[in-house]
């Protein structure tokens, strides 16, 4: 199934930003500890224009927030990411996804098509971060939200390992989505986060939703989450993510 990203990211900052026009700026973000919801707008604003410069560009941004500072309210916070998102988007869009460009990831080759995935996740889940602080329930659509499990194993978590000088765990990790059927299963041989085939020491299953969630190191309800084999190899992974 192909995956409209542009279309995904549009959706989700304009939700985002309905959020942030409607909710209190000191409103707590519980997947983000230390996070209020004018801090989570301002941080998603920021990415959108420095991914867009990167994107535009093909090389790191140098970038002044100066130039194009956060408003103080939270309803002009909500504009300021809308029209972030917007610029963003119109960007991409002019993007060929085959494209030699720079980016942080390591992800091999280095195309331009990395760019609306990796922003409509980022989107997506920062979303229901602020949905969730003004109290809505999460939603994503089941395919959406299977990319993005996708796209943690393959591009998110190997950058933040990298970046934070980690290694990820050598026991391997299945992973089972319940509503779409897809399965990874991650290895951590040699110190670097792979996709494999074969048996694992651990599954975790549940759905799509729920699964990335947890991922990122979100709560999810109680048991929505089934966790096979040895818990403590689960465990190791699921501490990975967050942010």
């Amino acid at each position: 199934m192909t995956i409209d990203h542009l279309s995904h990211l549009a959706a989700n900052a304009d939700a985002l930003a309905e959020a942030v026009a409607i909710g209190a700026a000191d409103a707590p973000i519980a997947g983000c500890p230390g996070w209020t919801l004018s801090q989570l707008a301002v941080h998603v604003g920021g990415v959108h224009r420095w991914a867009r410069v990167a994107a535009a560009t093909g090389a790191p941004p140098l970038i002044d927030p100066a130039d194009d500072p956060a408003p103080s309210t939270m309803s002009g916070l909500a504009a300021w990411l809308r029209s972030g998102a917007e610029q963003l988007s119109a960007t991409l869009l002019l993007l060929d996804p085959a494209a030699p460009t720079w980016h942080p990831f390591p992800v091999e080759p280095k195309v331009a098509g990395l760019w609306p995935r990796r922003q409509a996740h980022e989107t997506a889940v920062h979303r229901i971060d602020a949905e969730l602080a003004i109290g809505r329930t999460a939603m994503l659509d089941a395919e959406f939200a299977a990319d993005g499990v996708d796209e943690y194993w393959h591009v998110m978590l190997p950058r933040m390992l990298t970046r934070e000088r980690r290694t990820p765990p050598s026991s391997r990790l299945a992973v089972e989505l319940t509503d779409t059927g897809r399965r990874w299963v991650a290895s951590g041989a040699d110190g670097v986060v792979s996709v494999v085939s074969g048996d694992a020491a651990a599954v975790v299953r549940g759905s799509s939703l729920n699964v990335l969630l947890r991922l990122w190191g979100r709560a999810v309800p109680a048991g929505s989450i089934t966790v096979i084999g040895d818990a403590t190899v689960a465990t190791e992974w699921l501490a990975l993510g967050g942010s």
